[in-house]
């Protein structure tokens, strides 16, 4: 899978974040670049959930924004129907 961009407004800020998904011993990742200084890094587990990784005390809320997007384009490109950018 290819890097992709996720562009979306949580309580009132527009965040657009890269995600970088990659493989390691058979396991997905996705690593959220924030900015130069900030990214948080997921861990797709065996029961499909994210396990986040913040490099820094990101916020709860939107740790699971970028998740539950990750999650949406990760279905879509399941189903054939990538794109690269999502909002």
């Amino acid at each position: 899978m290819k890097d992709f961009t996720l562009d979306f407004d949580l309580k009132g800020n527009n965040y657009v974040v890269v995600v970088q998904p990659h493989e390691s011993s058979g396991i997905e990742h996705y690593k959220a670049v924030l900015d130069e200084e900030h990214s948080i890094d997921y861990l797709l587990q065996g029961n499909g959930d994210l396990q986040p990784n913040a490099d820094y005390a990101a916020d709860p809320q939107l740790v699971n924004a970028i998740a539950t997007r990750i999650f949406q384009v990760v279905h879509v490109e399941d189903r054939g129907n990538g794109a690269t950018s999502y909002l």
